[in-house]
């Protein structure tokens, strides 16, 4: 019997680290099977239910047709075009109602972004108290939302409260002013969002400030940089990537808030804080039409996935750009 001889690469390679054959070779399929609960809980709680309101959208659903939902008439696109042409109980369509969300939105982030940026600048050097002002910066965030909305409204309610008290005190307004109705109403809405919503950006932007080393301001002093030029050339060019995100994800939210509208006017809210979501509330659970209710549903979550994927693609660019 003869022997074959060795390779000098099988003497040259360990054990150890010869591969494997079998299947132990092939990937873990672990993480995939971990990943199955996450799935069938978004496709059970959001995936099922968003298909159902598309299907409604095309359909001709009071509280006549609901019971036999399934057999309900036909409508194809007249629910998009009465919701955005026809007006709801109080005569905001949804084209009024976007442009409301819009500048709440668009208006409450501006204000708030701000105010963030420099709450957390003041407690990101180390001094006597800290701590307790970080807590004390948390109080509007962690707040719930029905709790702010409630204290505000009874703030705001005509001759009685806090806001007209304080401003006739002052000579700036008069003490009958409305703030829960009419054109005013817009404005109690954004000052209590502002104020429930500004430590989102404080939290933000400070976990952003931890990050940079310390070593990066002090080399920055050796080179005679002041505040405001570590501001301006340190701080926010490392923040951009987080404040982008920030803003996107406040935006979002204001564009959404059901809940602060909700509690402080009521329903149906005055023409000038008839944001979208109570709208499509009202239209829905007030007016009984939910196929206007779906559709304006469906525009919405459309009108939320359009900067998401302006943000990932503007991501995208950065990184080839960097690359």
């Amino acid at each position: 019997m003869s022997i074959q001889p060795i390779s000098e690469r099988a003497l040259a390679t360990p054990l150890a680290l010869r591969p494997k054959r079998g299947r132990n070779n092939a990937p873990s399929r672990r993480p995939l099977w971990l990943m199955w609960p996450s799935i069938v809980l978004v496709v059970t709680i959001i995936g099922i239910p968003f298909l159902i309101a598309v299907y409604i959208s095309f359909l001709n659903l009071d509280q006549y047709t609901l019971r036999s939902w399934l057999h309900a008439p036909w409508v194809g696109l007249s629910n998009y075009i009465s919701a955005l042409t026809s007006g709801n109980v109080i005569g905001a369509s949804a084209l009024t109602s976007l442009g409301v969300s819009l500048a709440f939105s668009l208006l409450t982030t501006l204000l708030i972004t701000p105010i963030g940026i420099l709450a957390a600048l003041t407690v990101n050097t180390q001094y006597r108290g800290r701590t307790l002002i970080r807590a004390l910066y948390l109080i509007p965030y962690v707040m719930p939302g029905f709790v702010t909305a409630l204290v505000w409204r009874m703030m705001f309610l005509n001759r009685t409260g806090l806001v007209d008290r304080f401003l006739a005190a002052i000579h700036v307004a008069d003490i009958n002013t409305y703030w829960l109705l009419g054109p005013n109403s817009f404005w109690a809405m954004v000052i209590t969002d502002v104020w429930a919503s500004w430590a989102f950006i404080y939290i933000m932007v400070l976990a952003g400030l931890q990050s940079i080393p310390q070593e990066v301001y002090e080399a920055a002093e050796v080179d005679g940089a002041n505040s405001w030029q570590k501001l301006t050339r340190i701080v926010l060019p490392q923040l951009r990537p987080l404040l982008g995100l920030a803003l996107l994800l406040s935006t979002l939210h204001h564009f959404n808030n059901f809940t602060l509208p909700f509690v402080l006017f009521g329903t149906p809210p005055p023409v000038q804080a008839d944001v979208l979501p109570l709208n499509i509330y009202v239209s829905s659970f007030q007016s009984f039409d939910f196929g206007i209710g779906g559709a304006m549903s469906v525009i919405t979550l459309i009108l939320m996935l359009i900067p998401g994927f302006m943000y990932i693609r503007a991501l995208r660019l950065g990184e080839a750009t960097a690359s």
